[in-house]
């Protein structure tokens, strides 16, 4: 009986596995991107010089009321994001119906800064929780999240007999598919709560959208945590200037007591000043509003309750923008892991039925779509940060140009892998998309270098971070290259 049960979660782990994995990599190596999406902007715009920690002064607020309100008088609703350490200019944005775009102010002079337009870090962040493809693709996020627990919890079932005997017997260096194994279980053991945990609190983040009923809803809006809906839209009326905002600012942080303030919002008769989801490990929408035009205070707004702080606890952990650099490089290695040991349950999938099923049809679709994810992604987001590089500037609709080479390369992994899993040999259709990785991977610190000196040389530390992403990713290629040899 207890055999029965085992191999039948064993056919569970292995087919719902695979099936959900060959998203769920894509789901968990771009949220492990999103650990340090706003530092890949930076790094993307080359041009935002500014140093992280610069005073925010009272010409540079007024400079980005004037523009406010401008906007405003236009029929345009924008919003006021505040200098952070990792984001320290002060923007003016609105949404274009794809993503924020602004002017972004120096908060030092107040003078706009002129940056070149790109997704930056933003499309990893979108491209993990909804597959670019809104509520739905949230909702199939939530639904994949669900079934990953399942196929993990049988996992551990299954293995859970041999599975100390396993880790201290590892045998990397025994047969090619025993060493595979191996390194799937010790990974997944030592970085089996985190896994879960990331798991968890994303599938309960977005609950309400796979549970309607639910009663949570309104504990936390709006649905992206890092990038605020914009306020209701002006009436034909012109609106009156805004107030001096710095006064504003000291009321509210008194008034959300002592928390820095994160953006702010405008309506016709009132402006809302939100804490910064960095405030602490709860991630709230805690809020002071001001009256318009005179900026007298109406009150604040917050979420009491277990229930609320518990929902709140979910949401920091998960986004994690509370942590310090320390502990974002911890979610960051442990993402990589987490996103390693689904890619390696992957390709032990293919290599344990290759000889048997190496033939048919659905085994070759399958493998070429595990070559697609694998590899193909990877290669399809270096070439990303290249065309970043690579094309001008000042070019227009160079964004989505970035975004259509990404997916460009990808499908064109997608072709190369489907054309190569034909073979009988398994490298013939690895191995050059992990040579293509070593080598864009191994050039991005050269390329990085070459084109902009100048932000190399004043922001060394993102921009060392990003190349050494790069270094690393083309590391891994190579020792993966190796382990498939033969």
């Amino acid at each position: 009986m207890r055999e029965t049960l085992r191999t039948r979660l064993g056919w569970l782990h292995a087919w719902a596995g695979f099936l959900v994995g060959l998203i769920a990599t894509c789901i968990f190596m771009t949220g492990t991107l999103s650990v340090f999406d706003e530092e890949m902007t930076r790094w993307m715009q080359p041009e935002n010089q500014v140093p992280a920690n610069a005073p925010l002064t009272d010409t540079a607020l007024d400079a980005a009321a004037a523009l406010i309100h401008e906007q405003q008088v236009r029929g345009s609703s924008v919003f006021l994001t505040l200098p952070s350490p990792r984001s320290p200019t002060l923007d003016v944005l609105h949404y274009d119906g794809q993503k924020f775009v602004g002017t972004l102010f120096d908060p030092r002079s107040g003078v706009p800064i002129t940056v070149r337009t790109t997704m930056g870090g933003t499309f990893f962040f979108t491209f993990h929780y909804t597959l670019l493809a809104g509520t739905t693709g949230t909702r199939l996020v939530d639904i994949l999240g669900i079934i990953l627990l399942v196929t993990i919890v049988s996992g551990v079932v299954i293995h859970l007999r041999a599975l100390v005997p396993d880790i201290v017997m590892l045998r990397l260096s025994a047969a090619r598919l025993r060493g595979w194994l191996d390194a799937h279980l010790l990974v997944g053991v030592l970085f089996l709560p985190f896994t879960l945990m990331i798991i968890y609190t994303g599938t309960v983040v977005n609950a309400n959208l796979i549970l309607p009923a639910t009663p949570l809803t309104h504990l936390f809006a709006p649905e992206n945590p890092e990038t605020p809906a914009t306020g209701p839209a002006v009436t034909n009326a012109a609106p009156p200037p805004l107030p001096a905002l710095a006064p504003l600012l000291a009321t509210a942080r008194r008034s959300l007591h002592g928390r820095e303030i994160g953006f702010i919002l405008f309506s016709p008769d009132r402006l809302s000043l939100y804490a910064s989801d960095a405030s602490g490990p709860f991630l709230t929408r805690d809020h002071a509003d001001f009256s318009l035009p005179d900026g007298h205070l109406l009150g604040t707004t917050t979420a009491p309750g277990p229930i609320a702080h518990t929902i709140q606890a979910m949401h920091g952990l998960h986004y994690a923008r509370f942590a310090p650099l320390g502990l974002r490089w911890l979610y960051f290695l442990s993402g990589l892991c987490a996103t390693g040991i689904i890619a390696s349950g992957l390709v032990l999938f293919i290599m344990k039925r290759r000889r048997a099923s190496g033939h048919r049809i659905g085994f070759r679709i399958g493998e070429g779509l595990t070559i697609t994810t694998v590899t193909g992604l990877p290669i399809s987001i270096l070439v990303f940060l290249w065309s970043n590089r690579l094309l001008p500037a000042t070019m227009t609709g160079r964004d989505r140009l970035e975004t259509g080479l990404l997916f460009g390369a990808w499908i064109l992994c997608a072709g190369h892998a489907a054309l190569h899993s034909t073979s009988t040999s398994m490298n013939t259709a690895w191995r050059p998309q992990l040579v293509m990785i070593a080598l864009l991977g191994g050039g991005l610190p050269v390329l990085d270098i070459v084109t902009c000196p100048h932000a190399v040389r004043s922001l060394w530390a993102i921009h060392a971070g990003m190349d050494g992403m790069g270094v690393l990713a083309a590391i891994m290629a190579l020792y993966v290259r190796r382990q498939l040899r033969g």
